[in-house]
C-alpha cells in the first residue's frame, strides 16, 4: 500500500507565518517602546491589568473558590456556549471496522454528539486485560491529514499517542475535531472569515470540541473494557486547550495532561499571541476570566502542564504564570503532589520529552505505577487505514455547526404588541445590560471633556473636545466630540462641558447629536460645509466613539485605529478576550457622552442620529439614556448576523436588532429609514 499524498505544507506555512507574526507583534509591547503603543493597545493593556487583579482576588481564598466551583463551572459552560447543556441524545455509535495489531485492536468508530453532529474516532483496546482498564481520551490539535479532497482526520496525525496507551495497559479513544476531521467544519470564523456574529451568538468552536469530548467520555463509560472511575484526558496545541476545558467542566476526568494548550491573557492581548490562534482556543470571555481560573477548576485532580521553552504561541512566561497561580490552589488544598510542570526544550512541536512525561503521568495517577519509565511512541498505521467514513453521511450537520450549535433567542418569547413591550422594556434593557455590556465600568462617574480648540465662524462657534468615558481613555484615538452652533447658545454649552464641574446651561436648546464613523468624521474635522450643516435653531454635536479620531497640535484629526481589514480583525479579537467588543465599547462611549450632555443641558431636547453600523450602536446607547427624545437611524443592518453589523457578546441569545428597536420605541420617537 502506497502512503497517501499529504498536503500539510500550506497549513504548516500558515502556522509558521502566524508564529513569526506573533513574535514580531510582541516586540513593540515591551520595555521602553511601551510609549509607542497605539491607543487601542494601551486601553486593552489596562483592561488586562484589571482582569489580572480580579483573578488574583478571586483565587486568593482557595477554600472559597472551591466552595463556589459549581457556580464557576456554570460560568465557564456559559462562555463555551454550553449553558444550558445540550440534551444528551442517543450517541448512535457505530463500529465501522477494526484493525488488528499484535497487542491491541483499533476500532474505527463514529457517534453523534448531537443529532447530525458526527464525531469520528479510533478506539485502541489492549488485547490483554483481566479487568476493566483506565481510559484516556485524546483530543487532537491542528494536524491536517489529507490526500487531495479526502480528509483522514487529525486523529491519524496523533495516532502514536493512543497506540502507546494501548500497548501499556490503557484503553484510548482519539477523536477528530470539526475543523480538521473527516467532515470538515470551521474553526476560523472571526480569525479571517469575518463571522463576527459568532460573538453575538456566544458561539465558539471550543464549546463544540468540549461537548464532543464530554460525549466521548459517555461512550468510554459505556464500554465494558473501561473502568469508568479512571478516566484521563490529554491533547496538544488545540487539543491541549480542549483538554483544559474538558477537565475543568467534567469532573469524571481524574487526571489531565494538556500540552501547549494554555497561556494567560497578558500573552494573548499584551504580547499579541492571539494572532497566532484560531477561534477554537478561546471561550467567549463575557465573565472576564484570565485563564488561570480554567486551571483552578481542575484542582485538586491530577494535572500535569507541559510546554516547550521556545513555543511562540504559548510563551514560556505566560505558562509559568498560569502554573504559579494554579500551584497556590493545589498547595492550599494539600494536593501539591498532584500538580506538575514539565518544560522541554524546543519549538511548538510534539516532542518526545513531552510525550514520555504525559505517559508517565497517567501511569502514576490512573494505573498506580509511579516508577514507570515510558519510551517514546511511534506511528504504526497509514492515515488512510484509520479513516472511518468511506462516504460522508448525507444527514451530517458538522459543516454547519456554527449556524445552529448555540441557539438564538426564541422569537416566541418576545412581547407581541407595543403595549406589551412597554410593560416589559425595563426588564429587557436590564437583561441586555447584564449579558452583553457586563464589561462596562461599574462606576457611573460622568464623562470628562478636554477642550482642544474653539473658534468663532461669523455668528457661530465651533469647539473640539476629547472625551474621557472611562479611566482607560482620554488621549487621541478615544472618543471625540465637535460642537457647532449659534454662538449665543453653543458658547454656553462649551463652557459647561469644558469646566468639568457642576456647571449647567438652563437654555431650552435642541441638540442634534450625530454619531460619526470612519467615513463621516474626516469631513467633520476638515470643517467641510456639508458636514456641519444644521438648522440654526439647534446645536450640532458630532460624536465619534473610540477608534475613528486622533489629535494633533491643530486639534482633532481623522485617524482610524485600523488601517486595514487585517488590523481591524486583530483589534476586535483582542477586545473579545477582555469581555467586551469594540462596538460594545463604542455604545458605552455614546451612552456616557449623552449622559454628560443631558447633565449639563437638562432642558435640552435631544435628537440622536446615525447611519449604517453606527446606527446600531446609537440604538443600543439610547436604551440606556432615557433623556433622548428622538432617534433617527438610516441604512441600519437588519440583524446582528449581518457581516457589517456590530457584535456584542451573546446579544443574539437575548434579542436581535428588530427587538431592540421595539424597546426603543417604548422610550422615544424612532424614525428608521432604509
Amino acid at each position: 500500500m502506497h502512503p497517501p499524498k499529504k498536503t500539510p505544507p500550506p497549513f504548516l506555512a500558515w502556522r509558521l507565518f502566524a508564529a513569526a507574526t506573533t513574535l514580531l507583534l510582541s516586540l513593540p509591547n515591551r520595555g521602553a517602546a511601551a510609549q509607542l503603543l497605539p491607543p487601542w493597545q494601551k486601553q486593552l493593556n489596562a483592561e488586562v491589568k484589571e482582569i489580572e487583579s480580579a483573578t488574583e482576588r478571586d483565587l486568593a481564598n482557595p477554600a472559597e473558590w472551591m466552595s463556589q466551583a459549581p457556580a464557576h463551572r456554570i460560568e465557564l459552560l456559559e462562555m463555551l456556549g454550553l449553558d444550558p447543556l445540550p440534551e444528551r441524545s442517543p450517541l448512535n455509535a457505530v463500529i465501522v471496522d477494526k484493525l488488528d495489531h499484535p497487542q491491541f485492536t483499533v476500532e474505527k468508530i463514529h457517534f453523534q454528539s448531537r443529532p447530525g453532529l458526527y464525531v469520528t474516532g479510533n478506539l485502541y483496546v489492549p488485547k490483554e486485560r483481566k479487568k476493566p482498564l483506565p481510559a484516556i481520551l485524546y483530543v487532537c490539535g491542528h494536524s491536517q491529514m489529507k490526500s487531495g479532497e479526502i480528509s483522514f482526520g487529525n486523529k491519524t496525525g496523533y495516532q502514536h499517542h493512543p497506540a502507546w496507551y494501548a500497548m501499556n495497559g490503557f484503553v484510548a479513544f482519539v477523536i477528530d475535531t470539526i475543523q480538521l476531521g473527516e467532515i470538515e467544519g470551521l474553526h476560523h470564523g472571526t480569525h479571517h472569515l469575518n463571522m463576527w456574529w459568532w460573538n453575538a451568538r456566544g458561539y465558539t468552536p471550543a464549546g463544540v470540541e468540549t461537548w464532543n469530548g464530554m460525549r466521548a467520555l459517555d461512550y468510554l463509560q459505556s464500554r465494558p473494557e473501561v473502568d469508568p472511575e479512571r478516566l484521563g484526558v490529554a491533547g496538544r496545541s488545540g487539543g491541549g486547550a480542549y483538554s483544559w476545558y474538558i477537565a475543568a467542566v467534567d469532573e469524571r476526568i481524574k487526571a489531565a495532561v494538556p500540552a501547549a494548550g494554555i497561556t494567560d491573557l497578558r500573552n494573548h492581548i499584551v504580547d499579541g499571541v492571539v494572532d497566532g490562534h484560531c477561534d477554537c482556543m478561546f471561550l467567549v470571555n463575557s465573565k472576564r476570566w484570565d485563564f488561570r481560573k480554567v486551571a483552578a477548576l481542575v484542582a485538586p485532580r491530577a494535572l500535569l502542564i507541559t510546554n516547550t521553552d521556545k513555543d511562540p504561541i504559548f510563551p514560556l512566561d505566560g505558562v509559568q504564570r498560569v502554573h504559579h497561580g494554579t500551584a497556590q490552589i493545589y498547595k492550599s488544598l494539600n494536593a501539591a503532589g498532584k500538580l506538575g510542570l514539565l518544560i522541554a526544550e524546543g519549538p511548538h512541536k510534539d516532542t518526545q520529552e513531552l510525550q514520555t512525561a504525559e505517559f508517565r503521568w497517567f501511569k502514576r495517577f490512573l494505573a498506580d505505577d509511579p516508577d514507570y519509565q515510558a519510551l517514546p511512541a511511534s506511528k504504526l498505521f497509514q492515515p488512510a487505514d484509520l479513516r472511518v467514513f468511506k462516504t460522508i453521511p448525507a444527514d451530517q450537520k458538522t459543516t454547519s455547526t456554527h449556524e445552529w450549535f448555540v441557539p438564538k433567542a426564541e422569537t416566541l418569547g418576545f412581547p407581541t404588541s407595543s403595549k406589551a413591550w412597554k410593560g416589559e422594556a425595563a426588564q429587557w434593557v436590564e437583561k441586555i445590560r447584564k449579558t452583553s455590556f457586563a464589561a462596562w465600568p461599574a462606576s457611573e462617574a460622568p464623562a470628562k471633556f478636554q477642550l482642544l480648540k474653539t473658534k468663532t465662524l461669523g455668528e457661530e462657534t465651533l469647539a473640539q473636545f476629547l472625551v474621557q468615558t472611562d479611566s482607560h481613555s482620554f488621549e487621541p484615538g478615544d472618543t471625540a466630540l465637535i460642537i457647532h452652533g449659534q454662538t449665543t447658545q453653543a458658547a454656553e454649552l462649551v463652557h459647561a462641558l469644558s469646566s468639568n464641574s457642576p456647571v449647567k446651561t438652563n437654555a431650552s436648546v435642541s441638540l442634534s447629536i450625530r454619531i460619526m464613523d470612519e467615513f463621516s468624521f474626516p469631513a467633520a474635522v476638515a470643517e467641510e460645509t456639508g458636514a456641519l450643516e444644521h438648522s440654526r435653531s439647534e446645536i450640532l454635536v458630532l460624536l465619534a466613539p473610540r477608534g475613528f479620531s486622533g489629535a494633533g497640535e491643530r486639534g482633532l484629526t481623522a485617524a482610524p485605529w485600523a488601517s486595514s481589514p487585517k488590523e481591524s480583525t486583530r483589534i476586535r479579537r483582542r477586545f473579545m478576550l477582555t469581555g467586551a467588543t469594540l462596538d460594545s465599547s463604542r455604545v458605552f462611549d455614546i451612552q456616557r457622552s449623552l449622559n454628560k450632555l443631558t447633565e449639563v443641558a437638562p432642558n435640552a431636547k435631544i435628537t440622536l442620529k446615525a447611519n449604517g453600523p453606527q446606527a446600531v450602536n446609537a440604538l443600543y446607547a439610547s436604551l440606556f439614556t432615557p433623556r433622548v427624545q428622538r432617534l433617527e437611524i438610516e441604512s441600519m443592518p437588519a440583524s446582528h448576523e449581518a457581516a457589517e453589523a456590530p457584535d456584542y457578546l451573546g446579544i443574539l441569545r437575548i434579542v436581535d436588532i428588530p427587538q431592540a428597536l421595539e424597546i426603543a420605541r417604548t422610550q422615544m420617537e424612532v424614525v428608521s429609514k432604509p
